[in-house]
């Protein structure tokens, strides 16, 4: 029995009702979808991760820089130079300019953690390698060293990374006779700063040799020729 104040819903009412409940249903589930869809497509825009070790440069390998040589050469000098006046450590700073210097040295937080124990000859009493000269071989043996493979093989041949630290320490033994610490101190007159400075600048110049189409100035003066020298005629006078 129906109240005085109760109205039966007419059949037009019921329907748009019906409608508006479809309608709804509809955009909810449509918002749903593209919600869901949008989160697909940035899973697929995220940038996989790389759980392999980035390929290593191997002897013939050439980089484009630009004809920018001397320019990379002189910013790892004064980066290295810098950063061992401001924050001290050769050998991560030696990792640190070169890093930032060389455009194709990759900037990897890890290797320069690696080289953070490394300075003052790694002792407390100095006697052992350069922290800028172990920054050096840091650098090179990360750019065209060995690797590591599943199973625990090593892949790589490091004759490439040995030979280009021997470069760097015959540098080293013409500026100062030595690669040890505390004789690089001395024959430095203690001037840390300019001993990173110039690690990075010979790595950086042994590194872009190797690897680039970079020649010093001197290397491409023309070569001399030797003067020919005048050929003699014959004589026609008869022998005595």
């Amino acid at each position: 029995m129906m109240r005085p104040h109760e109205t039966i819903p007419s059949e037009t009412a019921t329907t748009s009702r019906r409608r508006f409940v479809r309608l709804a249903g509809a955009g909810l589930a449509a918002a749903l979808g593209g919600s869901l869809c949008r989160g697909a497509e940035e899973k697929k825009k995220e940038p996989k991760k790389q759980n392999k070790p980035p390929k290593g440069l191997r002897r013939g390998d050439k980089v484009d820089i630009g004809g920018k040589g001397e320019e990379i050469i002189q910013k790892a000098y004064e980066l290295g130079h810098k950063y061992e006046k401001q924050h001290g450590g050769c050998a991560r700073c030696t990792v640190a300019a070169l890093q930032a210097a060389v455009p194709f040295v990759e900037v990897n937080e890890d290797v320069l953690r690696t080289a953070s124990c490394l300075d003052g000859g790694a002792t407390p009493v100095a006697v052992q390698n350069c922290g800028g000269f172990t920054g050096c071989g840091i650098v090179i043996g990360h750019l065209c060293g060995g690797i590591r493979m599943e199973g625990g093989k090593l892949r790589g041949d490091t004759k490439l990374a040995h030979a280009l630290l021997h470069k760097v320490y015959a540098h080293f033994k013409e500026a100062y006779g030595t690669v040890l610490c505390r004789d690089v101190r001395k024959g430095a007159k203690g001037d840390c700063p300019e001993v990173v400075g110039r690690a990075a600048k010979w790595a950086a110049e042994v590194i872009l040799r190797e690897f680039t189409d970079y020649r010093p100035k001197e290397d491409k003066r023309p070569e001399k020729k030797e003067a020919k020298k005048p050929e003699t005629k014959p004589s026609n006078k008869p022998e005595k």
